[in-house]
């Protein structure tokens, strides 16, 4: 516990420093590099500072035990059929077949394999942060709070996740065509990334508060009725299951929690955006999106697992809106929510070790 504990701590003074104002100077000069040579230094600091957590994420993930994480046996097991050969009558997507088929080719070794995903999947997430978000530091806090337990998790998901993640990018700059190729190729590794198509719906109806309040409500009222099932068992029918597995008990308390979290995000965000801005728009679908996930976790809680497509974006895109300066005390807010954030993340291990098995903490042997 020493170990998560020193880790939060970290993350929090990563945050700190995110606040600070040569941070803010370099938010408001994003893409351009400061004027300021001073600030310009300090950025280069915070630059280092940023790839050194990342580093240390990341090597967490890549030589953890494989007892740390919920699915990891499950996948180390697939891992040893796939790469002898896809097969098709197995449940896992295609594209993630074929991954681990090639790797297979250069090594058979399980702990490579999780060495090699961790990449993956951290790799595309640094580059995603990097390249987007106007302030690293807070990008970096934000993934640290929401996917550093998933990430431990998280093998198919996990990697459509960062795909989706360059697909909104695209989207935002109008690329629909590029955007819904990428989506497509991220579904081949995790079916429930279909979802990701929604964000080409009206976006301009989604920066409306009450609608969205409203829509979020009925995905609520829908969770706790057959309706849903049947829908998922209509589109995605080798999930229906799930509505008749442990992961259809209620969960009302994380569900709850998450979906107050995502709704402050929303109201935030919503302050900040441009009513002519096609990009706000997507913005502003892809936090709406977001919440109403999070309410059809009342009836699978595995819902909001499915709603963290949106979340990966969120992660870069919280400092991007929020440095417009739009929010009265933006930076005292970010302050309060990623400390609250940090918070519970330690009060998870505790209360609730089963979540993601990462309590006590196993290098690899």
């Amino acid at each position: 516990m020493l170990l998560y504990i020193g880790l939060t701590l970290w993350m929090f003074l990563i945050l700190i420093v995110g606040l600070r104002h040569d941070s803010i100077a370099v938010a408001n000069c994003w893409p351009d590099l400061p004027g300021s040579s001073v600030i310009r230094s300090n950025m280069r600091v915070t630059t280092v500072l940023a790839v050194m957590t990342f580093l240390l994420l990341w090597f967490l993930t890549a030589f953890r035990s494989s007892n740390i994480g919920n699915d990891t046996h499950v996948y180390l097991h697939y891992f040893k059929i796939y790469i002898r050969g896809i097969d098709r009558s197995r449940s896992f997507e295609i594209g993630y077949q074929y991954l681990n088929y090639l790797f297979g080719k250069l090594t058979n070794d399980p702990h490579y394999f999780l060495v090699f995903i961790a990449t993956i999947m951290y790799g595309g997430a640094v580059w995603g942060i990097f390249r987007y978000s106007r302030n690293v530091l807070i990008s970096l806090c934000l993934f640290f709070c929401y996917f550093f337990s998933l990430f431990t998790s998280m093998f198919r998901q996990g990697i459509a996740m960062v795909i989706v993640m360059w697909g909104f990018q695209l989207l935002k700059q109008g690329k629909k065509l590029p955007a819904a190729l990428i989506f497509l190729l991220a579904t081949t590794f995790h079916a429930t990334a279909i979802i990701s198509f929604l964000l080409f719906l009206n976006w301009d109806l989604l920066k409306k508060r009450w609608i969205v309040f409203s829509l979020t409500a009925a995905c609520a009222i829908l969770a706790r009725t057959g309706a849903l099932n049947a829908l998922v068992n209509a589109v995605l029918p080798r999930y229906s299951h799930y509505f008749e597995s442990q992961y259809a008990s209620t969960g009302w308390l994380a569900v709850t929690y998450s979906l107050l979290s995502y709704l402050l995000w929303y109201i935030l965000v919503t302050k900040s955006t441009e009513a002519a801005s096609k990009a706000d728009g997507v913005v502003a679908a892809n936090f709406a999106y977001l919440l109403m996930f999070a309410a059809f976790g009342y009836s699978v809680n595995l819902f909001t697992r499915a709603g963290e497509y949106f979340l990966l974006n969120a992660v870069v895109e919280i400092p991007n809106m929020l440095y417009r300066g739009k929010v009265k005390n933006y930076r005292l807010w970010l302050l309060a929510c990623c400390t609250f954030l940090l918070i519970m993340f330690i009060v998870t291990l505790i209360y609730r070790p089963g979540w993601n098995h990462l309590y006590p903490y196993e290098f690899w042997r």
